[in-house]
């Protein structure tokens, strides 16, 4: 399956690498990013970022009067300790209010009952004819008990939420943190936009966040294994598990973190993107808010030392193994390269020598010439282009010896 995927994608990166790089000349990539299957190998890579393994966002209730706050930002918390409290004398009169008007609503509903009986009893010793305007003064009396006693359920619920409310007057932070930040209960306002109050962020441990685009949901699930690479040195690289995927919350739609590469700029700046969280094995190394690359661990973590080439970029494997790369005068050659292990997992062959990770090779086709022009691709898009020249062919089908 891994290597049908392999083929699939190999053959839609040489569409890709021949649509951009033109006729005349043939498209190349690092090595650097394709070793060990990265970008525009069959794996998959986005950006990521190092969090903080937990928020809480705590809001206050906008009907109630803050008292005191008993935090500031940057002080250090532990889950259970006092954030802030509300007025209760403020509370307690709000109380009593409730609990008078709700007794001048069963006063009014007992003497519209004592007010019914008595028009029902007038009524009754009346002829027919005499009893229509009775009959609808009952009525309407039993409309206004309706609504008192609609009204005195509404408000026998705001006594008791008061009286909740009263027996709850401080709020405790939920987790260990540190407080990112408080707002000012004499604003006129609940807090931030998201109606938090004081925020409380759990730095005991580190997470990872990457954004997962609507047109890549099939390739991120919750329990996937994960590895974690260093944006600029592929040597540090941590192991983690896909914790959840946040459906409920889409990410700003000018938020640049999280974009596949090799993926379009329309279509990724035009579609939801949700973020995502791994819980990493070990954070030994990483630094909070530090930018790394996320990719599905398929085994290329257990991969040896070296350089290690996806499968379709090499030639004649099982013999004479040889790969398209650039020569030292910027044209396309075939060079021998000596290969050790094969990883039949992730279809990734380890290169020996003959290539370097700062070469760039081509992927297979019909059309590539000994002696071509290329143009370079890198992670920022094509580079540059180098012109054609006849004195410069070599003789198709020369291989550049390793050594």
């Amino acid at each position: 399956m891994k290597k049908q995927l392999t083929m699939i994608l190999a053959l839609s990166l040489m569409l890709l690498l021949c649509a951009c790089g033109g006729g005349s000349t043939v498209s190349v990539m690092p090595v650097s990013m394709l070793n060990g299957g990265g970008s525009s190998g069959f794996l998959d890579r986005c950006a990521g970022k190092v969090v903080s393994g937990e928020t809480a966002k705590v809001k206050k209730d906008a009907e109630q009067k803050v008292l005191e706050v008993y935090v500031k930002e940057g002080d250090s918390v532990q889950e259970g300790d006092k954030l802030f409290a509300y007025d209760a004398a403020a509370m307690e009169l709000e109380l009593e209010k409730l609990e008078l008007e709700l007794k001048n609503l069963e006063n009014s509903i007992a003497s519209d009952k004592e007010e019914v009986a008595e028009l029902e009893r007038i009524r009754s010793t009346l002829y027919v004819t005499n009893q229509l305007e009775y009959t609808i003064r009952i009525d309407t009396k039993n409309a206004d008990i309706r609504e008192a006693e609609y009204n005195l359920n509404v408000k026998q619920r705001e006594i008791e939420a008061k009286k909740a409310a009263l027996e709850a007057t401080e709020v405790f932070s939920p987790l260990s943190g540190r407080v990112m930040s408080v707002n000012d209960s004499d604003s006129g306002m609940n807090g931030d936009s998201d109606g938090s109050f004081i925020t409380v962020m759990d730095v005991s441990h580190y997470r990872v966040q990457g954004n997962i685009n609507e047109l890549n949901l099939g390739s991120l699930s919750e329990g996937m294994r994960v590895l974690v690479r260093e944006r600029n040195d592929e040597g540090g690289v941590w192991k983690g598990t896909v914790s959840s995927i946040d459906w409920n919350n889409p990410v700003n739609s000018n938020e640049n973190q999280g974009y596949y590469y090799g993926g379009g700029s329309d279509e990724m700046t035009s579609s939801s993107k949700y973020p995502f969280y791994i819980e990493l094995d070990s954070t030994e190394g990483l630094i909070l808010g530090q930018h790394v690359v996320i990719e599905p661990d398929y085994g290329q973590g257990e991969l040896g030392d070296g350089i290690w080439l996806p499968g379709y970029y090499i030639s004649d494997a099982e013999g004479s193994a040889w790969v398209w790369a650039v020569s030292s005068r910027d044209k396309l050659e075939k060079r021998s390269v000596r290969l050790g292990e094969y990883s039949a997992e992730t279809d990734l062959w380890q290169v020996l020598e003959g290539l370097e990770l700062t070469d760039y090779v081509a992927v297979p086709a019909e059309e590539n010439r000994a002696g071509a022009a290329v143009v370079r691709y890198g992670e920022q898009g094509y580079e540059s282009d180098s012109e054609a020249g006849s004195e410069d062919m070599a003789t198709d089908g020369e291989l550049a010896e390793v050594g």
